[in-house]
Protein backbone atom coordinates (compact mmCIF):
# COMPACT_ATOMS: atom_id res chain seq x y z
CA UNK A 1 0.00 0.00 0.00
CA UNK A 2 2.77 2.03 0.93
CA UNK A 3 4.55 1.77 -2.55
CA UNK A 4 1.12 2.67 -4.70
CA UNK A 5 0.25 5.41 -2.98
CA UNK A 6 2.42 7.94 -3.89
CA UNK A 7 0.95 7.25 -7.90
CA UNK A 8 -2.69 7.48 -6.58
CA UNK A 9 -2.25 10.75 -5.73
CA UNK A 10 0.23 11.67 -8.57
CA UNK A 11 -3.20 11.07 -11.00
CA UNK A 12 -5.35 13.03 -8.35
CA UNK A 13 -3.19 16.04 -8.55
CA UNK A 14 -3.38 15.76 -12.84
CA UNK A 15 -6.98 15.66 -12.40
CA UNK A 16 -7.34 19.85 -12.32
CA UNK A 17 -5.01 20.71 -15.22
CA UNK A 18 -7.07 18.72 -17.27
CA UNK A 19 -10.38 20.50 -16.49
CA UNK A 20 -9.25 23.57 -15.94
CA UNK A 21 -8.02 24.05 -19.55
CA UNK A 22 -8.59 27.99 -20.54
CA UNK A 23 -10.71 28.33 -23.56
CA UNK A 24 -9.81 31.01 -25.94
CA UNK A 25 -9.45 34.69 -25.06
CA UNK A 26 -12.34 35.65 -27.09
CA UNK A 27 -14.96 33.17 -25.94
CA UNK A 28 -17.21 35.19 -24.67
CA UNK A 29 -18.96 37.67 -26.74
CA UNK A 30 -18.28 40.53 -23.84
CA UNK A 31 -14.82 40.14 -25.19
CA UNK A 32 -14.63 39.73 -28.48
CA UNK A 33 -11.36 40.15 -30.82
CA UNK A 34 -11.61 43.64 -32.39
CA UNK A 35 -11.13 43.88 -36.40
CA UNK A 36 -10.78 46.10 -39.34
CA UNK A 37 -11.05 45.33 -43.44
CA UNK A 38 -9.61 43.73 -44.42
CA UNK A 39 -8.54 41.48 -42.25
CA UNK A 40 -7.67 37.64 -42.19
CA UNK A 41 -6.82 36.18 -38.96
CA UNK A 42 -6.67 32.61 -37.54
CA UNK A 43 -8.62 31.09 -34.34
CA UNK A 44 -10.08 27.89 -32.65
CA UNK A 45 -12.97 26.88 -30.99
CA UNK A 46 -11.04 24.22 -28.89
CA UNK A 47 -12.44 24.32 -25.58
CA UNK A 48 -14.77 26.89 -26.11
CA UNK A 49 -17.80 28.03 -24.39
CA UNK A 50 -21.48 28.65 -25.16
CA UNK A 51 -22.68 31.37 -22.99
CA UNK A 52 -26.08 31.20 -21.30
CA UNK A 53 -27.88 33.87 -23.54
CA UNK A 54 -27.97 31.85 -26.50
CA UNK A 55 -28.06 34.13 -29.89
CA UNK A 56 -29.52 31.57 -32.13
CA UNK A 57 -28.56 31.06 -35.30
CA UNK A 58 -28.74 28.20 -38.37
CA UNK A 59 -27.47 25.86 -35.98
CA UNK A 60 -27.43 24.51 -32.25
CA UNK A 61 -23.47 24.84 -31.45
CA UNK A 62 -21.43 23.59 -28.57
CA UNK A 63 -18.70 26.57 -28.25
CA UNK A 64 -18.16 29.87 -30.35
CA UNK A 65 -15.50 32.32 -30.32
CA UNK A 66 -16.21 36.11 -31.68
CA UNK A 67 -14.84 38.97 -33.52
CA UNK A 68 -16.09 42.44 -33.55
CA UNK A 69 -15.44 45.72 -36.10
CA UNK A 70 -17.05 49.02 -36.97
CA UNK A 71 -17.73 50.09 -40.37
CA UNK A 72 -16.34 53.41 -41.26
CA UNK A 73 -18.53 54.27 -44.26
CA UNK A 74 -21.91 52.50 -45.81
CA UNK A 75 -20.41 49.94 -47.59
CA UNK A 76 -20.74 45.66 -48.28
CA UNK A 77 -18.64 43.39 -46.45
CA UNK A 78 -17.84 39.83 -47.01
CA UNK A 79 -16.98 37.17 -44.52
CA UNK A 80 -15.13 34.17 -45.37
CA UNK A 81 -14.66 31.16 -43.15
CA UNK A 82 -12.85 28.28 -43.87
CA UNK A 83 -12.66 25.39 -40.85
CA UNK A 84 -9.78 23.06 -40.32
CA UNK A 85 -10.08 19.22 -40.11
CA UNK A 86 -12.89 18.22 -39.10
CA UNK A 87 -14.54 20.99 -37.65
CA UNK A 88 -18.44 21.75 -38.67
CA UNK A 89 -19.00 25.77 -38.28
CA UNK A 90 -21.10 28.24 -38.43
CA UNK A 91 -20.33 31.73 -39.27
CA UNK A 92 -22.55 34.47 -37.83
CA UNK A 93 -23.31 38.64 -37.69
CA UNK A 94 -25.10 40.31 -35.57
CA UNK A 95 -25.43 44.20 -35.29
CA UNK A 96 -24.58 45.91 -31.92
CA UNK A 97 -26.75 48.63 -30.86
CA UNK A 98 -25.02 48.91 -27.27
CA UNK A 99 -25.73 46.05 -25.45
CA UNK A 100 -28.62 44.53 -27.79
CA UNK A 101 -27.94 42.39 -30.91
CA UNK A 102 -29.72 41.90 -34.23
CA UNK A 103 -28.99 39.08 -36.38
CA UNK A 104 -27.92 40.01 -39.71
CA UNK A 105 -27.03 36.77 -41.64
CA UNK A 106 -25.78 32.89 -40.95
CA UNK A 107 -24.29 30.81 -42.92
CA UNK A 108 -22.97 26.77 -42.50
CA UNK A 109 -19.88 25.27 -43.88
CA UNK A 110 -20.11 23.63 -46.84
CA UNK A 111 -18.75 19.62 -47.08
CA UNK A 112 -15.23 21.51 -47.64
CA UNK A 113 -15.60 23.64 -44.22
CA UNK A 114 -16.18 26.57 -46.19
CA UNK A 115 -18.63 29.52 -45.33
CA UNK A 116 -19.26 32.89 -46.92
CA UNK A 117 -21.77 35.54 -46.14
CA UNK A 118 -21.83 39.11 -47.65
CA UNK A 119 -24.05 42.18 -45.58
CA UNK A 120 -24.58 45.63 -46.28
CA UNK A 121 -22.59 47.51 -43.52
CA UNK A 122 -24.03 51.11 -42.55
CA UNK A 123 -21.66 53.73 -41.27
CA UNK A 124 -20.08 53.82 -38.16
CA UNK A 125 -22.23 50.28 -37.65
CA UNK A 126 -20.85 48.27 -34.92
CA UNK A 127 -20.62 44.28 -36.22
CA UNK A 128 -19.88 41.44 -33.41
CA UNK A 129 -19.04 37.76 -36.00
CA UNK A 130 -19.51 34.73 -33.78
CA UNK A 131 -18.04 31.60 -34.80
CA UNK A 132 -19.74 28.58 -33.92
CA UNK A 133 -18.69 24.44 -33.46
CA UNK A 134 -21.81 22.79 -34.49
CA UNK A 135 -23.15 20.51 -31.40
CA UNK A 136 -22.27 17.20 -33.10
CA UNK A 137 -19.03 18.01 -34.31
CA UNK A 138 -15.31 17.72 -33.39
CA UNK A 139 -13.18 20.90 -32.00
CA UNK A 140 -10.94 23.28 -34.38
CA UNK A 141 -8.83 25.41 -36.20
CA UNK A 142 -10.45 28.22 -38.91
CA UNK A 143 -9.42 30.63 -40.57
CA UNK A 144 -11.54 34.08 -41.12
CA UNK A 145 -10.93 36.26 -44.06
CA UNK A 146 -13.22 39.73 -43.77
CA UNK A 147 -12.50 42.43 -46.37
CA UNK A 148 -14.91 44.82 -49.24
CA UNK A 149 -15.98 42.51 -52.16
CA UNK A 150 -14.94 44.66 -55.37
CA UNK A 151 -17.41 46.95 -56.51
CA UNK A 152 -19.45 45.89 -59.56
CA UNK A 153 -18.42 46.96 -63.12
CA UNK A 154 -19.73 49.31 -64.84
CA UNK A 155 -20.47 50.32 -68.84
CA UNK A 156 -19.31 49.76 -70.80
CA UNK A 157 -16.10 48.09 -69.65
CA UNK A 158 -13.02 48.17 -71.34
CA UNK A 159 -11.78 47.16 -74.77
CA UNK A 160 -11.81 43.22 -74.80
CA UNK A 161 -7.96 42.33 -76.32
CA UNK A 162 -8.29 40.45 -79.56
CA UNK A 163 -7.31 37.46 -77.73
CA UNK A 164 -9.55 37.39 -75.05
CA UNK A 165 -9.05 37.62 -71.76
CA UNK A 166 -8.41 35.05 -69.29
CA UNK A 167 -9.58 36.45 -65.30
CA UNK A 168 -11.35 34.65 -61.87
CA UNK A 169 -14.48 35.49 -60.68
CA UNK A 170 -15.30 35.12 -56.88
CA UNK A 171 -19.16 34.97 -55.61
CA UNK A 172 -18.46 36.59 -52.98
CA UNK A 173 -15.54 39.42 -53.37
CA UNK A 174 -15.70 39.83 -57.23
CA UNK A 175 -18.31 38.45 -58.47
CA UNK A 176 -18.25 40.20 -62.19
CA UNK A 177 -15.95 41.54 -64.91
CA UNK A 178 -17.67 44.08 -68.08
CA UNK A 179 -15.54 44.04 -71.06
CA UNK A 180 -16.73 46.11 -74.54
CA UNK A 181 -16.26 45.62 -78.59
CA UNK A 182 -17.28 47.74 -81.51
CA UNK A 183 -19.72 45.67 -84.01
CA UNK A 184 -20.70 46.98 -86.77
CA UNK A 185 -24.38 46.32 -88.11
CA UNK A 186 -24.58 43.68 -90.75
CA UNK A 187 -21.42 42.04 -89.41
CA UNK A 188 -21.08 38.62 -87.97
CA UNK A 189 -19.20 37.82 -84.52
CA UNK A 190 -18.19 35.05 -82.86
CA UNK A 191 -18.31 35.44 -78.75
CA UNK A 192 -17.04 32.08 -76.27
CA UNK A 193 -16.95 32.15 -72.68
CA UNK A 194 -15.41 29.20 -71.58
CA UNK A 195 -14.59 28.20 -67.94
CA UNK A 196 -11.05 27.25 -67.09
CA UNK A 197 -10.99 23.14 -66.32
CA UNK A 198 -10.40 24.05 -62.31
CA UNK A 199 -13.37 26.51 -62.17
CA UNK A 200 -15.33 23.86 -64.09
CA UNK A 201 -14.36 20.78 -62.29
CA UNK A 202 -15.28 22.60 -58.88
CA UNK A 203 -18.39 23.67 -59.72
CA UNK A 204 -18.00 26.56 -61.77
CA UNK A 205 -20.24 28.07 -64.00
CA UNK A 206 -20.25 31.64 -64.96
CA UNK A 207 -22.68 33.80 -66.72
CA UNK A 208 -22.54 36.00 -70.05
CA UNK A 209 -24.71 38.65 -70.70
CA UNK A 210 -24.48 40.84 -74.01
CA UNK A 211 -25.71 44.34 -73.93
CA UNK A 212 -26.21 46.78 -76.81
CA UNK A 213 -24.50 50.22 -77.75
CA UNK A 214 -25.64 52.98 -75.71
CA UNK A 215 -26.03 50.69 -72.57
CA UNK A 216 -25.19 52.73 -69.16
CA UNK A 217 -26.25 50.84 -66.52
CA UNK A 218 -26.43 47.14 -66.29
CA UNK A 219 -29.16 46.43 -63.66
CA UNK A 220 -31.39 49.00 -65.36
CA UNK A 221 -30.55 48.03 -69.32
CA UNK A 222 -31.70 44.22 -70.84
CA UNK A 223 -29.53 42.22 -72.30
CA UNK A 224 -29.58 41.33 -75.61
CA UNK A 225 -28.44 37.84 -75.54
CA UNK A 226 -28.06 35.24 -72.58
CA UNK A 227 -25.79 32.31 -71.92
CA UNK A 228 -26.53 31.42 -68.34
CA UNK A 229 -23.88 28.66 -68.32
CA UNK A 230 -21.00 30.14 -70.93
CA UNK A 231 -20.48 28.14 -74.11
CA UNK A 232 -20.67 30.03 -78.16
CA UNK A 233 -22.65 32.14 -79.81
CA UNK A 234 -23.33 34.10 -83.12
CA UNK A 235 -24.06 38.04 -82.74
CA UNK A 236 -25.21 39.90 -85.81
CA UNK A 237 -25.95 43.46 -85.31
CA UNK A 238 -29.02 44.97 -87.70
CA UNK A 239 -30.04 47.73 -89.51
CA UNK A 240 -29.02 50.55 -87.13
CA UNK A 241 -27.71 48.66 -84.08
CA UNK A 242 -24.18 48.45 -84.80
CA UNK A 243 -22.00 50.67 -82.16
CA UNK A 244 -20.20 49.50 -78.41
CA UNK A 245 -21.57 46.34 -77.35
CA UNK A 246 -20.64 45.57 -73.26
CA UNK A 247 -20.13 41.57 -72.54
CA UNK A 248 -20.91 40.93 -68.63
CA UNK A 249 -19.69 38.08 -66.77
CA UNK A 250 -20.84 37.26 -63.79
CA UNK A 251 -19.99 34.50 -61.10
CA UNK A 252 -22.48 31.48 -60.76
CA UNK A 253 -24.14 31.98 -57.35
CA UNK A 254 -24.04 30.04 -54.13
CA UNK A 255 -20.36 28.76 -55.62
CA UNK A 256 -17.67 29.25 -52.90
CA UNK A 257 -13.81 29.77 -54.68
CA UNK A 258 -12.72 30.85 -57.56
CA UNK A 259 -14.19 30.58 -61.09
CA UNK A 260 -11.81 31.18 -63.97
CA UNK A 261 -12.69 31.76 -67.52
CA UNK A 262 -11.76 32.88 -70.73
CA UNK A 263 -13.67 35.48 -73.26
CA UNK A 264 -12.95 36.01 -76.44
CA UNK A 265 -14.76 38.03 -79.23
CA UNK A 266 -13.62 37.59 -83.27
CA UNK A 267 -15.38 37.71 -86.92
CA UNK A 268 -17.05 35.10 -88.04
CA UNK A 269 -15.04 33.31 -91.18
CA UNK A 270 -16.30 31.07 -94.08
CA UNK A 271 -16.43 28.10 -91.96
CA UNK A 272 -18.26 29.60 -88.55
CA UNK A 273 -21.80 30.79 -90.14
CA UNK A 274 -23.67 29.71 -93.40
CA UNK A 275 -23.48 29.42 -95.93
CA UNK A 276 -20.46 27.15 -94.35
CA UNK A 277 -17.75 25.13 -96.45
CA UNK A 278 -19.11 22.63 -99.60
CA UNK A 279 -18.78 19.12 -98.38
CA UNK A 280 -18.54 17.23 -102.07
CA UNK A 281 -19.87 14.03 -101.99
CA UNK A 282 -17.06 11.29 -101.08
CA UNK A 283 -14.69 14.12 -100.08
CA UNK A 284 -12.50 13.56 -96.59
CA UNK A 285 -12.11 17.27 -95.14
CA UNK A 286 -9.49 17.80 -92.43
CA UNK A 287 -9.85 20.60 -89.78
CA UNK A 288 -9.13 21.64 -86.00
CA UNK A 289 -11.34 23.17 -83.24
CA UNK A 290 -10.02 25.26 -79.85
CA UNK A 291 -13.37 25.65 -77.55
CA UNK A 292 -10.65 27.08 -75.11
CA UNK A 293 -11.10 30.32 -77.58
CA UNK A 294 -13.23 31.02 -79.82
CA UNK A 295 -13.08 28.25 -83.08
CA UNK A 296 -16.06 26.40 -81.34
CA UNK A 297 -17.85 25.01 -84.29
CA UNK A 298 -16.85 24.33 -88.06
CA UNK A 299 -20.29 24.76 -90.91
CA UNK A 300 -20.41 22.65 -93.67
CA UNK A 301 -23.26 22.24 -96.40
CA UNK A 302 -23.71 19.94 -99.16
CA UNK A 303 -26.75 18.96 -101.85
CA UNK A 304 -28.17 15.87 -102.14
CA UNK A 305 -30.68 15.77 -105.55
CA UNK A 306 -32.40 12.26 -105.27
CA UNK A 307 -33.93 10.23 -101.80
CA UNK A 308 -30.33 8.85 -100.69
CA UNK A 309 -28.20 7.13 -97.76
CA UNK A 310 -26.14 9.45 -96.29
CA UNK A 311 -23.02 8.54 -93.68
CA UNK A 312 -21.18 11.06 -91.96
CA UNK A 313 -18.28 10.21 -90.16
CA UNK A 314 -16.15 11.98 -87.89
CA UNK A 315 -12.43 11.05 -86.59
CA UNK A 316 -10.43 12.77 -84.05
CA UNK A 317 -10.96 15.26 -81.74
CA UNK A 318 -12.09 14.42 -77.95
CA UNK A 319 -15.98 14.67 -77.79
CA UNK A 320 -16.36 16.65 -80.57
CA UNK A 321 -19.93 16.13 -82.35
CA UNK A 322 -21.80 16.29 -85.50
CA UNK A 323 -24.94 18.19 -86.18
CA UNK A 324 -26.89 17.63 -89.12
CA UNK A 325 -29.60 20.47 -90.29
CA UNK A 326 -32.02 21.10 -93.11
CA UNK A 327 -31.79 24.45 -95.13
CA UNK A 328 -34.42 25.87 -92.03
CA UNK A 329 -32.13 25.41 -89.06
CA UNK A 330 -33.81 22.35 -87.89
CA UNK A 331 -31.65 19.58 -85.63
CA UNK A 332 -32.43 16.13 -88.34
CA UNK A 333 -29.50 14.08 -85.86
CA UNK A 334 -26.65 14.10 -84.26
CA UNK A 335 -23.66 11.79 -83.87
CA UNK A 336 -23.58 8.88 -82.11
CA UNK A 337 -20.35 7.68 -79.85
CA UNK A 338 -18.99 6.19 -82.58
CA UNK A 339 -18.76 9.84 -83.95
CA UNK A 340 -21.30 8.49 -87.13
CA UNK A 341 -24.33 9.79 -88.56
CA UNK A 342 -26.30 7.32 -90.99
CA UNK A 343 -29.23 7.87 -91.78
CA UNK A 344 -32.01 8.30 -95.25
CA UNK A 345 -32.36 11.95 -96.92
CA UNK A 346 -34.60 13.47 -99.43
CA UNK A 347 -34.06 15.54 -102.15
CA UNK A 348 -32.45 19.07 -100.55
CA UNK A 349 -29.88 21.13 -98.99
CA UNK A 350 -28.41 20.24 -95.77
CA UNK A 351 -25.56 21.87 -93.76
CA UNK A 352 -23.05 19.94 -90.80
CA UNK A 353 -22.00 21.58 -87.57
CA UNK A 354 -18.56 20.08 -86.20
CA UNK A 355 -18.64 21.20 -82.56
CA UNK A 356 -16.02 20.95 -79.83
CA UNK A 357 -17.43 20.74 -75.96
CA UNK A 358 -16.54 23.03 -73.31
CA UNK A 359 -12.88 23.22 -72.93
CA UNK A 360 -11.83 20.92 -75.74
CA UNK A 361 -9.75 21.23 -78.83
CA UNK A 362 -8.15 19.00 -81.56
CA UNK A 363 -7.97 17.92 -84.91
CA UNK A 364 -10.51 16.38 -86.75
CA UNK A 365 -11.12 14.41 -90.16
CA UNK A 366 -14.85 14.51 -91.62
CA UNK A 367 -16.16 12.41 -94.53
CA UNK A 368 -18.98 12.21 -96.51
CA UNK A 369 -20.77 9.42 -98.36
CA UNK A 370 -23.97 10.09 -100.13
CA UNK A 371 -25.79 7.20 -101.96
CA UNK A 372 -28.55 6.86 -104.48
CA UNK A 373 -31.66 5.10 -102.64
CA UNK A 374 -32.45 2.17 -105.08
CA UNK A 375 -35.29 0.08 -105.76
CA UNK A 376 -35.18 -3.50 -107.81
CA UNK A 377 -37.81 -5.85 -109.28
CA UNK A 378 -37.56 -8.64 -110.86
CA UNK A 379 -39.98 -10.42 -112.94
CA UNK A 380 -40.57 -13.48 -115.10
CA UNK A 381 -41.45 -13.09 -118.81
CA UNK A 382 -42.99 -9.44 -117.15
CA UNK A 383 -44.81 -11.16 -114.57
CA UNK A 384 -44.58 -11.80 -111.23
CA UNK A 385 -46.37 -15.13 -111.55
CA UNK A 386 -45.88 -16.70 -114.78
CA UNK A 387 -46.45 -20.14 -115.94
CA UNK A 388 -44.46 -21.67 -118.67
CA UNK A 389 -44.33 -25.34 -120.14
CA UNK A 390 -41.92 -28.09 -118.94
CA UNK A 391 -38.41 -27.16 -121.47
CA UNK A 392 -39.42 -23.57 -122.12
CA UNK A 393 -37.35 -20.71 -121.49
CA UNK A 394 -38.18 -17.61 -119.84
CA UNK A 395 -36.58 -14.25 -119.36
CA UNK A 396 -35.87 -12.99 -115.78
CA UNK A 397 -35.81 -9.46 -116.13
CA UNK A 398 -34.43 -7.08 -113.79
CA UNK A 399 -35.03 -3.25 -112.88
CA UNK A 400 -33.43 -0.78 -110.57
CA UNK A 401 -34.96 2.75 -110.41
CA UNK A 402 -33.52 5.42 -110.35
CA UNK A 403 -31.53 3.81 -114.02
CA UNK A 404 -28.11 3.13 -112.26
CA UNK A 405 -25.54 0.52 -113.48
CA UNK A 406 -24.07 -2.06 -111.30
CA UNK A 407 -23.72 -5.91 -110.55
CA UNK A 408 -26.67 -7.94 -109.32
CA UNK A 409 -26.76 -11.12 -107.89
CA UNK A 410 -29.78 -13.34 -108.65
CA UNK A 411 -30.72 -16.65 -105.97
CA UNK A 412 -32.84 -19.35 -107.68
CA UNK A 413 -34.99 -21.93 -105.89
CA UNK A 414 -36.99 -24.98 -106.09
CA UNK A 415 -40.12 -26.08 -104.10
CA UNK A 416 -39.77 -29.44 -102.47
CA UNK A 417 -43.17 -30.70 -101.26
CA UNK A 418 -41.70 -32.30 -98.52
CA UNK A 419 -38.49 -29.87 -97.27
CA UNK A 420 -40.48 -26.52 -98.89
CA UNK A 421 -37.97 -24.50 -100.70
CA UNK A 422 -34.38 -25.32 -101.52
CA UNK A 423 -31.66 -23.20 -103.11
CA UNK A 424 -30.67 -24.12 -106.69
CA UNK A 425 -28.43 -21.73 -108.08
CA UNK A 426 -27.20 -17.91 -108.02
CA UNK A 427 -26.91 -15.93 -110.93
CA UNK A 428 -24.46 -13.03 -111.28
CA UNK A 429 -25.11 -10.53 -113.73
CA UNK A 430 -25.51 -6.46 -114.19
CA UNK A 431 -27.89 -3.86 -115.01
CA UNK A 432 -27.00 -1.03 -117.36
CA UNK A 433 -28.60 2.40 -116.96
CA UNK A 434 -31.57 0.40 -114.99
CA UNK A 435 -32.32 -2.41 -117.22
CA UNK A 436 -30.82 -6.04 -117.32
CA UNK A 437 -31.94 -9.82 -117.65
CA UNK A 438 -30.84 -13.28 -118.75
CA UNK A 439 -32.98 -16.63 -120.28
CA UNK A 440 -33.63 -19.36 -117.11
CA UNK A 441 -34.62 -22.78 -118.67
CA UNK A 442 -36.05 -24.57 -115.37
CA UNK A 443 -34.46 -28.34 -115.68
CA UNK A 444 -37.81 -30.02 -113.77
CA UNK A 445 -40.98 -29.34 -113.86
CA UNK A 446 -42.26 -27.94 -110.22
CA UNK A 447 -42.61 -24.50 -108.25
CA UNK A 448 -39.54 -22.40 -109.06
CA UNK A 449 -38.94 -18.58 -107.38
CA UNK A 450 -35.81 -15.73 -107.65
CA UNK A 451 -35.04 -12.85 -105.39
CA UNK A 452 -32.86 -10.36 -106.71
CA UNK A 453 -30.24 -8.06 -105.31
CA UNK A 454 -28.38 -4.92 -106.70
CA UNK A 455 -24.98 -5.34 -104.85
CA UNK A 456 -24.69 -1.04 -105.12
CA UNK A 457 -22.11 0.94 -106.59
CA UNK A 458 -19.73 3.91 -104.84
CA UNK A 459 -22.93 6.36 -105.70
CA UNK A 460 -25.40 4.08 -105.71
CA UNK A 461 -27.25 2.06 -102.61
CA UNK A 462 -27.52 -1.78 -102.61
CA UNK A 463 -31.12 -3.03 -102.76
CA UNK A 464 -33.14 -6.13 -103.13
CA UNK A 465 -35.95 -7.13 -104.69
CA UNK A 466 -39.44 -9.17 -103.76
CA UNK A 467 -40.14 -12.73 -105.18
CA UNK A 468 -41.10 -13.62 -108.30
CA UNK A 469 -42.63 -17.14 -109.19
CA UNK A 470 -42.79 -19.26 -112.37
CA UNK A 471 -44.34 -22.65 -112.26
CA UNK A 472 -43.21 -25.07 -115.03
CA UNK A 473 -46.56 -27.87 -116.00
CA UNK A 474 -48.07 -29.70 -118.36
CA UNK A 475 -51.16 -30.80 -119.13
CA UNK A 476 -52.84 -33.39 -116.43
CA UNK A 477 -52.61 -37.01 -117.90
CA UNK A 478 -54.24 -40.18 -115.97
CA UNK A 479 -52.53 -43.24 -117.16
Amino acid sequence: MRRTLPLLLLGVLALPATASAAPPSNDARTAPRELSTPASVTGTTVDSTLETDELGGCQPLKGSVYYELTAAEAKTITVRLAAQGDLDATVEVFRRTRSQLAAVDCESSDDKGRAELSFKAAKDGRYLIRVGQRLNSVAGTFSLDVFVPTPPPTAPGPQLPKAGVSRTLDQVQDQSDAWSASLRQGGRYRINLSPSDTAAGDDGCVELQVFGPGTKDFDEARPVRTLRCGGYAVIAPGAGEGGRYSFLVTARPKTIGPQRYHLQLAASGPDDASPGIRLSNFETVRGSLDATGVDVVDLFRFDVTRRSALNLTLAGGRGFQLRLLTANGGTLDTSQDDGTIERDIKRGRYFLAVSAPAGARGRYRLTRATRTITRTSIAFGGRKRASISPGSTTRVGLRTSPRVSGPVAVTIERFDPLEGWQFDRTVRTRVSNGRGGFGFTPPSTGKWRARAAFKGTRSAAPSTSGLATVTVEGPLRQR
